[in-house]
């Protein structure tokens, strides 16, 4: 019979594959540790294998602690979560509509995500951003995705935003508030918020995407926080979770309103309290949160009443952390773990010559990739540097060594990952009717993400061009709805004055819905 080391181990085997990236696990259990284990290398190249001093980027777990920050300026008198985000930052905020900070902490306000904004705007993930960058692009917001505290998107512009307010009001940065508030109280002596993208960090990781086939140094040259840029290790990030066993850093109540789940204006429930997902596993309540940027993975877990604390952090994508936490969970709790299957194919005949094209699911979870043959073989696009796809069966296929199985063609395409199926579409590629290339050629503006798209038309079809994106397709959707292929998904749809006349077309993405720009 396996020792619940020996399964835990099991849920990690990705990272147990010699010269590979890999990560830090460690898990308590009514305050005793019961697992604790780096895997794999923290730096690949130079054969430098991970401990438990190194540092690693965490990603949107950063959001919790930028919240305690807010909270403990709160308790101490400076500021309420009642309170109009204008009183602190009146001069990054252009839309007319009142916005709580609690709209902020808790994923509620509408706000447009900056990430989508920027790659709107054609900024690539590789290239360097700023804290001021993030500034200058939500300044220039005039609309909100729908009105405050009537819905909840996961928005990395909310946690910007309370960043900024908690400099304003300490006087202090954000690194230099939460070192004297947080970190050292709870003896996190390798945590930092990395302000730059040049900050040297000791011990810092490298991160890597893995295709399936090989691994690919994925560059981060983030400068910007609140959202994320927290580095730390799991060693530290467990007195964290500590805190939350017994708060130390904050007041009980303080610890309350942390973990209080609002209601929306509409009377609907939501379950992101102050940076923290809140809700339930067969009846077993937890807190959780994940972190994903560039190649770094990271998820943190506490079983709130079985008193059980994971933290995963990892230098690259191939372990999905927030299944492996809950694996981890069942394990201790002696519930099954259930390992997602593989798909079955749709068609056990299946002529690969359909294979390739673009693919899409529709908003809200919004995913497109494309297929292509290259010497043989099935590749699709990927972060960095094409993966080939090797044939299971009929019209399923697998990405490399990943959990990733695709059903392409016509017939009910689907990408499955262990944590999501997306049902797909597989766009149109061929010419247009007249009727759909009518009027939409031209030149577009904002002035919110400040830059131009062209619409051109080429043998029959559409296509996008931006100054830095150059020239991609637009595949139909319905009616004056398309979709391109860009960093994330992007739909465009054509906007027509009373007379019918195309006016402007709109961009969408996962967090930016129906951003505006003027035909000139």
């Amino acid at each position: 019979m396996q020792s619940i080391t020996e399964k835990i181990d099991a849920l990690f085997e990705p990272w147990q594959q010699g010269l590979c990236p890999g990560g830090q696990v460690l898990v308590r259990q009514r305050g005793e540790t019961v697992y604790d284990r780096c895997f794999g290398y923290a730096d690949v190249e130079n054969r430098i294998p991970m401990t438990r001093d190194h540092v690693l980027h965490v990603a949107s777990v950063s959001k919790q602690f930028t919240v305690m920050a807010v909270l403990l300026l709160q308790e101490d008198g400076k500021l309420s979560l009642e309170d109009d985000i204008r009183a602190y930052i009146p001069d990054l905020v252009a839309f007319p509509q009142p916005m709580r900070i609690r709209a902020l902490v808790n994923n509620i306000s509408g706000l447009r995500d900056m990430m989508e904004l920027l790659d709107l705007r054609g900024v690539r993930n590789v290239d360097t951003i700023t804290q001021q960058d993030i500034r200058t692009i939500l300044a220039h917001q005039r609309g909100l995705n729908y009105p405050p505290e009537s819905r909840h998107t996961y928005c990395n512009s909310n946690y910007m935003l309370l960043a900024e307010i908690v400099e304003r009001v300490s006087g202090q940065t954000l690194q230099q508030f939460m070192q004297q508030r947080i970190f050292a109280p709870l003896g996190m002596t390798d945590t930092v918020v990395r302000e730059t993208y040049w900050q040297m960090i000791p011990n810092r990781a490298v991160s890597y995407w893995d295709s399936g086939s090989e691994f690919f140094h994925y560059v981060l040259n983030y400068g910007y926080y609140g959202g994320t840029s927290l580095h730390t290790n799991a060693r530290d990030l467990m007195r964290w979770m500590e805190n939350y066993r017994r708060p130390t850093v904050c007041r009980a109540e303080t610890m309350a309103e942390m973990l209080r789940v609002p209601v929306l204006k509409t009377g609907a429930p939501t379950n992101y309290a102050g940076g923290l997902r809140v809700d339930a596993m067969d009846g077993h309540r937890y807190l959780k949160h994940a972190g994903e940027d560039a190649g770094f993975r990271s998820f943190i877990l506490r079983m709130t009443e079985d008193d059980i604390d994971i933290v995963i952090v990892s230098n690259t994508d191939n372990v999905y952390t927030e299944t492996a936490a809950f694996g981890i969970a069942r394990i201790l709790l002696g519930l099954p773990v259930e390992v997602k299957p593989a798909p079955q194919p749709s068609l056990t005949a299946f002529d690969e010559k359909n294979a390739p094209g673009c693919y899409y699911s529709m908003l809200p979870e919004g995913f497109v990739f494309t297929v292509y043959e290259k010497n043989g073989t099935l590749w699709m696009t990927d972060e960095c540097g094409d993966a080939p796809l090797t044939h299971v069966e009929g019209d399923l296929y697998r990405q490399g060594r990943l959990r990733h199985w695709l059903r392409l063609g016509d017939n009910a395409p689907l990408l499955s990952t262990p944590e999501t199926d997306y049902h797909l579409h597989k766009a149109f590629a061929g010419p247009l009717t007249a009727e759909q290339l009518a009027g939409k050629t031209g030149r577009y503006e904002s002035r919110e993400i400040d830059t131009g798209y062209e619409v051109r038309e080429r043998d029959g079809r559409l296509w996008l061009w931006h100054f830095r994106r150059g020239l991609t397709p637009l595949y139909p959707v319905e009616g004056d709805l398309f979709v391109t292929t860009y960093q994330r998904p992007c739909f465009i749809r054509f906007l027509r004055d009373e007379a019918g006349t195309v006016r402007g077309l709109s961009l969408s993405g996962n967090r930016v819905q129906e951003l505006e720009l003027n035909k000139v």
